[in-house]
């Protein structure tokens, strides 16, 4: 089962030029830490460099030509040289249903680290170059660090490896000096509208952009789901204040998150969990705390300022104070928030708290 071999989106375009001609330099890197926002195209940009050293008929520019010999294995995920390490947990909707894990990982194990002693202490299988792809790099945990860093100080002849981080202030110290550091942007706000428009006209991207931190990938993903309209029901319910139907709420709530799991099990995108509605709710009372303090203009749901006003003006005086004290509280919630507890009964408390405190 194929896939197409990634290209660099627009934004990224220049970045991947000057990476290419630091490779085809005299001294090229023989590790790279690609830094770029979460869902802004890290992962295309990285793949594309990997496409880009192991093609055997490049383009003038260096690019993958996407139909050798190499190219093919890439797309089929079966290129003898090139191996890709990521929390197994992200192979859960993997294409090619024989590598979707049993046990999945939301790390990077050593185990993932030591599978590549074969590979890289081997003879190329393609006489070209071998390339490992590690993303995201954050995600490693200590043993598994102590041992990339291991193979980074004594790197093996031939072989380059990519990794890609969004929170560069995770990673061990040491493997970041060991790489050539790559800055990857996010796209401002103009280019990620076009960019989405050229999927599919939509009016609304920029609000979606608003809403998702300028996550232009996972606009581009949730924009087939009910994601988007689910969240606008839940922040209107939010928008009502005390009036708010905590019952109706918690209840269609238990049954997005199950059949979100049972979707994603198939291979749809992850939508909606119960992180998520806790990331709403913690957006929603940023905003709420911008209009409380100092009547700032709202950064996630600016269309709902009013609503935001009204529940202020008729809130206590103390709504500030006790809004900061469950920010905490929402924060602590969101760490725990895989933990197989009643999905309803939660969201009823939050929903609940929130009620008494406006």
């Amino acid at each position: 089962m194929n896939h197409t071999i990634s290209t660099p989106l627009p934004w990224h375009q220049t970045v991947f030029a000057q990476w290419l001609s630091r490779q085809h330099s005299e001294r090229p890197a023989h590790a790279s830490l690609v830094v770029a926002p979460e869902d802004t195209g890290g992962e295309q940009l990285v793949e594309a460099m990997a496409a880009a050293v192991l093609c055997e008929s490049p383009t003038p520019e260096h690019h993958a030509c996407g139909t050798c010999g190499s190219c093919q294995l890439i797309a089929a995920f079966s290129h003898p040289d090139y191996r890709l390490l990521r929390p197994s947990i992200m192979d859960m909707a993997h294409l090619v249903e024989e590598m979707r894990p049993e046990k999945p990982s939301k790390e990077i194990t050593i185990d993932d680290v030591r599978a590549l002693d074969n590979m890289v202490n081997q003879t190329s299988h393609r006489g070209g170059k071998r390339v490992v792809v590690v993303y995201p790099a954050h995600k490693l945990n200590r043993n598994a660090a102590n041992a990339l860093l291991k193979t980074l100080e004594e790197p093996p002849a031939n072989t380059l490896f990519i990794l890609l981080a969004h929170d560069v202030q995770q990673l061990l110290p040491t493997i970041v000096s060991r790489c050539q550091l790559v800055v990857a942007g996010a796209p401002n706000s103009e280019s990620a509208v076009a960019y989405l428009n050229g999927i599919i006209p939509n009016p609304r991207w920029a609000e979606y952009l608003q809403q998702e931190n300028g996550a232009v990938m996972r606009v581009a993903e949730l924009i087939h789901t009910d994601y988007f309209s689910i969240e606008q029901n839940f922040i209107e319910q939010l928008a009502r204040g005390k009036n708010l139907d905590v019952i109706a709420v918690a209840t269609a709530f238990e049954k997005h998150i199950k059949d979100a799991d049972k979707a994603r099990l198939a291979g749809a995108p992850k939508t909606v969990d119960m992180a998520v509605v806790i990331t709403w709710l913690q957006r929603w009372v940023h905003d709420l705390t911008l209009n409380a303090q100092q009547g700032g203009e709202a950064r996630y749901y600016p269309k709902y300022a009013q609503a935001m006003a009204n529940i202020i003006e008729n809130a206590p005086a103390s709504l500030a104070i006790q809004i900061h004290e469950w920010q905490l509280e929402l924060a602590r919630e969101r760490r725990i928030a895989d933990h197989p507890l009643n999905i309803r009964s939660w969201v009823e408390k939050l929903l609940l708290t929130y009620v008494a405190l406006v």
